[in-house]
Formats: C-alpha cells, structure tokens, sequence
C-alpha cells in the first residue's frame, strides 16, 4: 500500500498600493503553520527603492506574471486586497 501525502494549497498573496509583501506576514504566517505554501511579493513600483510615480497598473500585473513564472508556480490561490 503507498503512503498518500497530503499536501495544502499554494497561495499568491498580492498588496494594493502603497504596501509591500511584508503586510501579509500575519496572514502568510497562519497560513504556513496550516500547512500551506505562501508567497507574498512586493510589487513593482512597490518596493523600498522604487518610484510609483513611474509605475503602470499594467506594470505591476507584468511584476505579478514574472513573479509566479520566476518561482514555477502553478494551481495557486490568488489573493489580494487594495
């Protein structure tokens, strides 16, 4: 008989503006401790050094697809707040 591995969810946690991946700590902490795989990315435009002044909505949705080809995600549980 095999042994059958259950494994959780895989969730893409995505800010609104003027915050960064570091706000879904808490969340991205509970949902870890249950199990699951969390990324939680800083947008462009976003981030410490950036200017979003120059940065497009359309920006950051190429900064969100890069992200989750980068890290060869597939089957995840977008989440996002604004």
């Amino acid at each position: 008989m095999s042994e059958t591995r259950e494994t959780g969810e895989t969730f893409v946690l995505v800010t609104g503006a003027c915050h960064g991946g570091w706000a879904w700590r808490p969340v991205a902490n509970e949902l870890r401790a249950a199990g699951h795989q969390v990324y939680s990315p800083t947008l462009a435009g976003l981030g410490e050094d950036d200017q979003p002044r120059d940065v497009t909505l359309t920006d950051c949705v190429h900064s969100l697809m890069d992200y989750v080809e980068r890290a060869d995600l597939s089957d995840v549980t977008l989440v996002g707040h604004s």
